[in-house]
């Protein structure tokens, strides 16, 4: 039992030392760079999976940590909220991972935390298409530290940024979605950016039309300028159309 402890003990020192090594906290986009899918982590059900495994669609990347009390767990009940308004099939087009950033958190946290955010999304939502991941502290670092994700632990507690990114099948990363809650559309346009045409859906096509991404705000905003003109053009388009088959009736 006391060596039990002893090596409890020297893992957490090992963890903070390891944590405290770089200290910054802060979020570098890497955007058109490629997370490693060669790493090992644990899923909720205890079973050891590759994220080449998981990684196989457009996939939505959550780094949190399943203890947060604060807004780990407000940028999960945000996703949980806007996921059923995602017009894609998940599990089909898309999946959601979740890894948690703490190489002390456990399986069972995991499956605490999917069964929590499953069960508050009050829709029906395929559980193999959001996966809650736990893992080691090298390949959680290989997997942060590629994505531009920096954090450090204080105290029992995480200094970290608010965001999620979004990867292409083979791993690239398209676009990162920042804050507590994001809008559906931002994650449509991003999940839709990085399917890479196989989507073939006729309103991603309209939804790329009408809105555009704002790389300063780390947003996608709605084209005015392109939609007004459009529907200026389409109107005098039919107008003129209107007079001139009326022309032809007048001289028939």
């Amino acid at each position: 039992m006391r060596l039990r402890f002893l090596m409890t003990l020297l893992l957490v020192v090992l963890v903070s030392s390891a944590f405290a090594a770089d200290g910054r906290v802060e979020l570098i986009e890497q955007l058109g760079q490629k997370i490693p899918l060669q790493l090992d982590f644990i899923d909720s059900t205890g079973k050891a999976v590759n994220l080449e495994q998981l990684i196989d669609r457009p996939t939505l990347m959550v780094p949190v940590f399943y203890d947060c009390r604060n807004v780990c767990n407000m940028l999960l009940g945000g996703l949980s909220a806007i996921l059923p308004e995602i017009k894609m099939d998940p599990g089909e087009d898309y999946n959601v991972i979740t890894f948690s950033f703490d190489p002390l958190e456990t399986p069972e946290m995991a499956a605490h935390s999917k069964q929590t955010f499953l069960t508050a999304m009050q829709a029906p939502y395929p559980k193999q298409a959001w996966q809650f991941l736990t893992g080691d502290l090298e390949n959680i670092l290989k997997l942060t530290d590629a994505a531009g994700y920096y954090f450090k632990k204080e105290g029992d507690e995480f200094l970290h940024p608010i965001a999620a990114f979004v990867v292409t099948q083979d791993g690239t990363i398209v676009r990162y979605l920042v804050g507590q809650r994001f809008s559906p559309i931002d994650l449509s346009m991003a999940l839709y950016e990085a399917s890479e045409g196989r989507i073939g859906k006729p309103i991603r096509k309209a939804l790329q039309f009408c809105f555009s991404y704002d790389p300063e705000g780390r947003r996608y905003v709605f084209n005015l300028m392109r939609v007004s003109g459009t529907v200026i053009l389409l109107t005098l388009g039919s107008f003129l159309l209107f007079l001139i088959l009326s022309g032809r009736k007048k001289k028939k």
